[in-house]
């Protein structure tokens, strides 16, 4: 029961329980039924590559129950990966058109790690369906804070489904005999917003919110409600996948990129652990004469029960004639083509079903195949990565916004009274569809609409420095070939 309880406590499950607590305690009605954040649970075990209801198996040897876990390919983790690290990766930079905002928010940005911050997180916004940040000071400096998809609960949005008021768990710690939730309100007041802290504690055996407690037992620095009566947006940002919800379209969350495909994922695993099995056992099997296997003597009655060992799964026995015992080979035929075959075309399907074009993931006898360095402008992948990535822009200028506004209110910086512009810029590089490039560099280069320095600059991805350099390679190598031509007696 203890281990249950502390199951609730680390995982998503306990986080549900926060729904019903606060409604319980503060009275009030949220509208995001506990049902949707069931779904993130279960997205997030098949990203963790486990999913108990499904990769744990119950089966009988010999009239004995055993259990085993299923093996998996862990390609809900891979299609979140591969998604994510295509579209924020080193190459990810926010700029600013105002050098004033650039030169305030750029230190900010960097010192809270906020691009590689954004790229772990950008990858988990795949596999559960959303991420938010948070803005808030700390001893004096802005911080931004992301917060897990479970731990996000949003209380209203506007017919847009943007969302203005939140609740989002800080922190559960454990301190004793008693678990303590930290929960940060954000709400709107009149024009403005207003932050509340409140913490709750619960019984190590009680494994729901609890009840209220002073702030100060744990956070004596923290206050319990900060208003921003000037504020125009929350300080909180909202980030999910370019799907739409099907799951749940009353609400304002995301989907995991792989929700749809949970079957696909179930046929994959269970191929992947049937052609582990078939060469663990389905390589070796023997008929032998009961006799020659183990025995067990009654000791009132004499009689021998023969038995085979439990574990081994190569032997079978069979009951012969004493005179004329025989060995059979009865090994059965290894289905390895078939299985590769499967899981190759589960794999193509599991590519349409996550936004990759349907090549992306294949298998064959080297193991799994990721094909995503070939992408071009008018393929399924590039278009799943420009609306992720027009999603993150705006995550991003809502971030910029808030902190501008945070930094505003406590006096760190004015507010600019001019219009800025946040511009994300992201990696475009694997968009690598090098024939037709190359062809279109030849063809405004023949045409005369292109010079060869900037023909080779795009043709060859490459900068100035080094297309210089390549063309003066290639004047030199014209040059020699025209004087190996020459002949120095005057004859062709």
């Amino acid at each position: 029961m203890f281990k249950k309880i502390i199951n609730k406590i680390k995982g998503v499950l306990y986080r549900m329980k926060i729904i019903r607590g606060v409604e319980l305690q503060q009275k009030v009605d949220i509208p995001i039924d506990q049902s949707f954040y069931d779904n993130i649970a279960k997205w997030r075990c098949w990203y963790q590559g486990f999913y108990n209801e499904y990769h744990t198996i119950w089966y009988f040897v010999q009239g004995i129950k055993k259990q085993r876990n299923m093996l998996t390919m862990g390609m809900a983790k891979q299609v979140s990966q591969e998604m994510a690290n295509m579209i924020c990766n080193e190459k990810m930079e926010v700029s600013f058109d105002n050098e004033a905002v650039g030169e305030f928010v750029s230190p900010i940005l960097e010192a809270n790690g906020f691009i590689k911050n954004t790229q772990d997180n950008a990858e988990f916004m795949m596999a559960l369906g959303g991420m938010a940040a948070e803005i808030y000071t700390s001893n004096g400096d802005i911080k931004v804070s992301y917060v897990p998809a479970e731990s996000f609960i949003p209380l209203s949005w506007d017919v847009n489904k943007e969302i203005d008021q939140a609740i989002i768990v800080v922190e559960q710690k454990k301190v004793k005999d008693f678990n303590y939730t930290l929960l940060r309100w954000h709400e709107k007041k009149d024009a403005g917003f207003v932050v509340r802290n409140e913490l709750y504690r619960a019984s190590i055996n009680d494994s729901s919110l609890g009840t209220p407690v002073e702030l100060s037992f744990l956070y004596p620095d923290l206050e319990e409600m900060v208003e921003f009566p000037t504020a125009t947006r929350p300080f909180f940002a909202y980030c999910k996948p370019a799907i739409a919800n099907n799951v749940d379209s009353n609400v304002p969350l995301g989907i995991s990129i792989f929700a749809n495909a949970i079957d696909t994922l179930k046929s994959i695993d269970r191929v992947f652990d049937s052609l582990e099995r078939e060469f663990r056992i389905g390589g070796k099997r023997a008929v032998v004469p009961d006799a020659w296997l183990k025995g067990k003597t009654d000791v009132q009655t004499g009689n021998v029960t023969r038995y085979f060992d439990t574990e081994d799964e190569i032997f079978q026995g069979m009951r012969q004639d004493e005179n004329n015992q025989k060995y059979y080979d009865v090994s059965p035929e290894l289905r390895v083509s078939e299985h590769i075959s499967a899981l190759d075309a589960y794999l193509k399907t599991l590519s349409t079903q996550t936004g990759f074009s349907a090549a992306t993931f294949g298998f064959d006898i080297t193991g799994l195949r990721t094909a995503t360095e070939v992408v071009s402008e008018n393929s399924k992948t590039f278009r799943s990565k420009q609306s992720h990535e027009n999603n993150i822009e705006v995550f991003v200028g809502d971030i910029v916004e808030s902190l501008l506004l945070i930094a505003d209110h406590f006096g760190m910086n004015t507010y600019p009274t001019e219009e800025y512009e946040v511009t994300t810029t992201f990696d475009d590089s694997i968009i690598n569809d090098k024939d037709a490039r190359i062809n279109q560099q030849v063809l405004l280069k023949g045409s005369g609409l292109q010079s060869k320095k900037r023909a080779i600059m795009a043709a060859q991805d490459v900068d100035e420095t080094t297309a210089l350099e390549i063309l003066a390679e290639i004047e030199a190598d014209e040059q020699r070939v025209i004087a190996e031509g020459v002949d120095p007696f005057g004859v062709e």
